[in-house]
Parts: structure tokens; sequence; C-alpha cells
């Protein structure tokens, strides 16, 4: 028998990656997005509607669709858009949970982040689904909010039959916004310092997996963090760098400059009207530093990760394409 998915987010970079997956799969998908994609998937039934907007949610949602995947989420990082943010994260999940209920949705699949565990944790955290998550006292507003829509959708835990994964940092082609600006920098030897961070890599076709393994395997009310490659910043850059074939500058400058220049563009973007490209929040994630393990993912629904080496030649491949990496 069909199953039918109901895809929120679904022209973003993880969004877009799901919605094909499911599609391969024979999943029936309503694709939910604000304006109809000029490069929209063949099969996927895209409609439009705002998380902000309840009557368009539930004009939209199928009745008794099998699964909701809210991959939706406003990522900024600079508080001047904090508002927005909040309202979309926040407002924007209580109104599709509301949504969800009223049109009897069978499963509810939720992309939280590995933010919601904290961000400021001493020195290295080794982080795991028994790790008491603090996301909600974080002062990063993208910290507190997904933190925020975890919590709303884990009070509706039995109602919509929830399941909530958590991602790491994720990487993969067809990026558009995400790790792309760092690759550009790599590409034009411009990256003014490595970040002093260490995370956890994981490709997006993995996540995108793992959001449909937690469908068919998911326990209720269950979170699944779903990591890939621990490394820290200066592992990543270096063997992406080899991927990709560049000879770049490693730069490394002291930790108090870095939070410096983070205030001085955060407070110059407020007169220009541009977001910057570092911020005291976006600063504050990357030089988090945190390790991860799969094994609740990999033996309760399945999971697994390709090899970082087949992801960054992948990425490369992307970016030739795109212009980015030269021949």
């Amino acid at each position: 028998m069909t199953k039918s998915a109901f895809v929120t987010g679904s022209t973003g970079f993880l969004g877009r990656h799901l919605c094909r997956q499911l599609l391969q799969a024979g999943w029936q998908v309503t694709a939910m997005c604000r304006s109809i994609p000029e490069n929209a998937l063949d099969g996927a039934n895209y409609v439009e509607a705002d998380l902000l907007d309840r009557d368009s949610l539930m004009a939209a949602m199928p009745q008794a669709v099998d699964v909701v995947f809210h991959t939706a989420a406003d990522t900024n990082t600079w508080h001047r858009n904090n508002p927005r943010q909040t309202q979309t994260n926040t407002l924007g999940t209580l109104n599709l949970i509301q949504a969800a209920v009223q049109q009897q949705a069978k499963k509810w699949i939720h992309v939280s982040s590995i933010v919601t565990y904290g961000v400021d944790h001493p020195g290295m955290a080794e982080l795991d689904e028994q790790t008491a998550q603090h996301g909600l006292d974080s002062w990063v507003n993208y910290v507190k909010t997904k933190s925020l829509a975890e919590t709303l959708v884990k009070d509706h835990a039995e109602k919509l039959q929830a399941v909530v994964v958590n991602p790491t940092h994720i990487i993969g082609p067809n990026d558009q916004h995400n790790w792309v600006r760092l690759f550009k920098m790599m590409a034009n030897d411009s990256l003014p310092t490595i970040p002093p961070g260490a995370g956890s890599f994981v490709d997006v076709r993995d996540v995108a997996q793992g959001c449909i393994l937690a469908a068919e395997n998911g326990r209720l009310g269950e979170n699944y963090i779903l990591g890939g490659h621990n490394l820290s910043f200066t592992e990543f850059i270096e063997q992406a760098a080899d991927a990709f074939g560049l000879d770049i500058t490693k730069r490394h400058k002291p930790q108090a400059l870095i939070k410096l220049v983070a205030k001085i563009k955060s407070a110059t973007g407020y007169l220009t009207g541009k977001e910057p490209d570092l911020t005291p929040e976006s600063l504050q994630i990357i030089s988090h530093q945190y390790r991860t393990n799969c094994r609740k993912a990999q033996t309760e629904l399945g999971y697994s990760n390709r090899p970082l080496a087949t992801s960054l030649a992948d990425i490369q491949a992307d970016l030739k394409q795109r212009g980015i990496l030269g021949d």
C-alpha cells in the first residue's frame, strides 16, 4: 500500500533530499512550500502554505496523511531577526501541530537539531540521547527556539505519534545556504580563521534516510541523534581542502579577537541592513566542541553513514558544476 507524506521545508536543503528519497521509495509526497519552485521534483505535489497561517496549513495538508515530516525552520543567527525566527519556529510549529491533529495525521517526524542539547558545554562534550538537554537556557535564539519547538512536539507526542530526530552538522551536494559559504571561502583562500570548534559532520542524504527510517521504526516520543563523522573544524577543513584539491592558508586568530570582530560585524549590519557573515550567535555555535555517537539510531532505526570521502567527492562535483570550484 502506498504511503503518504506531508513535508514542510520541501525546497530547503534537507527537505528537497527527503522528498526525492520518499519519491524514489514510492511514497505519495505533498511538498509544502511558500512558493512553487522552478526546479520542482517530478512526482511531488507542491502546495503553497505558510507556517504562520494555520488556515493555509489546513488547506494544504491531506486528510489522514501517514507521516508529517517537519523539516522547516528559521536558522537565523543574527539577533535583529529574532522576532521573525521565534514566530516561525515556535508559533509555526504549534500551528502545524494543530493542523496535523485536526487532519488526523497518523505520525509526525520532527527534525530538530543537535543544538537542543546546548552549545555551551565546557570543553569537549560527549553527546547522546541520555545527555540532559539545556538548549532552552541558551542566549542564542536559534538554539532556544529549536528547543521550544521540540518541547511543543513532545508535549503533543501521543496525539501526533511523534518521533524526534536531532541531526548534527549537515553537509552534502546541492547546499545553497549552509556550508557552501565555507567552501566558497576555501575556494577563494579567503577563510579568515579556522573555527575552534568540533562537531559531527553528516551527509544530508543520510539524514534524509534517517528521517524515513524514524517514520518506519522510531519509538513514540523518542529522540534519535543523526550524526556522522566526529572531527574538529581544523580536521574537517583539511580533509575538504585535500578532497577539493585546494591549497588554503590556515589562519588561526585568537578567540577574543574573533568575538570582537563578530560584535563589530553585528553592529555594522544594523547600519547597512545586511545580515553579517559572522555574528556572536553564529560564533557561539561554531565554537562549540562536541562528539556524538549514533548507536541508538543504528540499533533501533537501521541508520548508517556513508564515508566522509564519498560525501566530499560528491560535494566537489556539485561545486564544480555550479562554478564555485575550478577544474
